[in-house]
Formats: structure tokens, C-alpha cells, sequence
């Protein structure tokens, strides 16, 4: 490929910003500025939906550089890490779950300052599992969207005659080149489920269990000391949780991508020989847009 071609695989930031992504941000900007605007002074619970919003973006932006980026002529179905929009819808609504929660503690810390010392246990539980299950959400069904697939349309013009009436080429239109391996997804599954108990119920049991000097601290809402009002008490595991869940995921989540890029080159190349030329040019150029790593392995073609 020429330098001209791969310089058209970047969008300026103007194209990235689609209608979608514009929403999220206007709506989770409003919330959170609702948010601030209770006068927060320790921002550490502020940390989680900004966590978990910033990886939807993410998830968001990959969506949308990878569908502008493919020619129309050839369908490519490039998904290494599972659906990207189903993960930043996911990840956009527990986001937004974490904002509603931290605007609702900090209203109660004011209108019902008394109150706020019995939903120390119902806060921490309900908090720390929204922000671990956002990340635990993404991953439990990533065996059925983690894959490349090759598709071409019955009614191109560009398919020769002859192809047309090939009945292997017709078997052929939708042809999955590569897929998350079971074993991969059965790793990744036992990984992804163990963390999101793991960090649950430590959570619950520094919460319950173990003495309140040690396993939770005092954390001063807007409304605390009016009426003589106790601080919430934080779990301690909140400072692993912020951390560990997001970790474990993008871990997880470049495992199934180096599966997933690792293709069966002699399967490939026998699709390719059933395709006219014209139409194997289009797929292989298309690759290469998609991933750099197929403009190496399939310099040859």
C-alpha cells in the first residue's frame, strides 16, 4: 500500500465526533456538572463514572474509525475485541447509573443529614458493583462478536459471471476467517467472573466483617456535619476496585485481540483463490486498512 492510502486510515477528531458520541458526552456533562454542583469536596467516588465514561469514548471512537475506514464495496466484518458499540452503550449506561447514585447520596446528605450513617452498607455494595459490573458487562458475551468475517454481496456487479454462478463461491459469501478460540473465551470467562465476585465480595466483607478503623474510612459528603451529621463510610477496597476492575478488563479485552488477529493464512488464501481477482484485491486492501498488522502477513498476496 501506498503511503498516500494509509494516511486516509486516520479521521480528523471533527469526523470522529458523530451525532452518538456528541450525546453521550452532552448527557453525562450535564449529570456530572449536577453532580458538582452539590459542592463536592473529596473527589474520589467522582473517579468511577469518570473511569467507566472514558473507556465507553473509547469504545466509541474505535466504532466509529473502523466502519468510516471500510470501503462499501466489500463487507468486512472486523470485530477483534467483540462489538464496540455494544460495549459503549454498556459502559455509557452504568456510567450514567454511578452519577444518578453519587447526585442521589449527596442530595440525602442534605435534605436527610441524619439518615446518612445507615447507607454506609447499601452505598458501598450497590456503588462498587455498578462500576465492577460495567466492566464485567463487556466481557460475558464477547465469544459471540469476537470475530473476522468476510462477506460479499450476491448482487455486486463487480463479482464476474462466472463467480456468480460458482456454488463454492456462494457458500462462501459469509466466511468467518478467524474467531476467539474456546479455550481463549473459557479463560477469558473464568478471569472475567472471578474478579467481578472476587472484588464483590471482598467489598461486602471489609464492609461487614472486619473493624470499621481498618476497613473503611470517613468520607465527607456536601451536606456532612449539618445537624451534626457522621461523614459515609467508604470501603477500603474501593481504592483496588478503581483500579483492578479496569485493569483486568484491558487485559483481557488485548488477549482476545492478539486470538483474534492470529488467522489461518492457508485457509485464507484458499477463500481467496475461489474470488475473482478484482474482488481478492478489494479484501486484502480492505485488511490492511482495518489492522497494520495484515499489510506484513499478507504482503505476498
Amino acid at each position: 500500500m501506498s503511503e498516500n492510502n494509509s494516511d486516509e486510515n486516520y479521521l480528523l477528531l471533527r469526523e470522529l465526533l458523530n451525532e452518538t458520541l456528541l450525546r453521550d458526552v452532552i448527557i453525562f456533562t450535564i449529570l456530572y456538572l449536577f453532580v458538582l454542583a452539590q459542592s463536592w469536596v473529596n473527589l474520589f467516588l467522582l473517579l468511577f463514572p469518570i473511569i467507566t465514561f472514558a473507556y465507553s469514548v473509547f469504545f466509541r471512537i474505535i466504532n466509529t474509525n473502523k466502519w468510516r475506514t471500510t470501503p462499501n464495496s466489500t463487507l468486512i466484518t472486523y470485530s477483534p475485541i467483540g462489538l464496540e458499540k455494544k460495549h459503549a452503550n454498556r459502559l455509557f449506561f452504568t456510567s450514567i447509573l454511578q452519577l444518578i447514585l453519587l447526585f442521589w447520596i449527596g442530595a440525602e446528605s442534605y435534605y436527610h443529614p441524619q439518615l446518612i450513617q445507615y447507607y454506609d452498607l447499601f452505598f458501598n455494595i450497590i456503588f462498587n458493583f455498578l462500576y465492577t459490573f460495567g466492566f464485567y458487562w463487556i466481557l460475558i458475551d464477547v465469544w459471540n462478536y469476537s470475530k473476522i468475517v468476510i462477506r460479499l454481496k450476491n448482487n455486486n456487479n463487480k463479482l464476474s459471471t462466472q463467480a456468480q454462478n460458482n456454488t463454492i463461491l456462494k457458500n462462501d459469501l459469509d466466511k468467518v476467517i478467524a474467531h476467539l478460540k474456546l479455550k481463549s473465551f473459557k479463560i477469558v470467562s473464568i478471569i472475567n467472573l472471578s474478579t467481578f465476585i472476587f472484588l464483590n465480595i471482598l467489598n461486602i466483607s471489609f464492609t461487614l466483617f472486619i473493624d470499621n478503623t481498618f476497613s473503611r474510612f470517613s468520607y465527607y459528603l456536601p451536606g456532612t456535619g449539618i445537624e451534626g451529621s457522621q461523614p459515609l463510610s467508604i470501603s477500603v477496597i474501593s481504592f483496588l476496585i478503581v483500579i483492578i476492575s479496569p485493569l483486568v478488563a484491558s487485559l483481557l479485552l488485548i488477549f482476545i485481540y492478539k486470538d483474534l488477529n492470529s488467522i489461518n493464512h492457508t485457509d485464507f488464501e484458499n477463500l481467496l483463490k475461489k474470488l475473482p481477482e478484482e474482488n481478492r484485491k478489494n479484501i486484502i486492501e480492505n485488511l490492511t486498512k482495518i489492522n497494520k498488522k495484515f499489510n506484513r502477513d499478507l504482503a505476498r498476496e
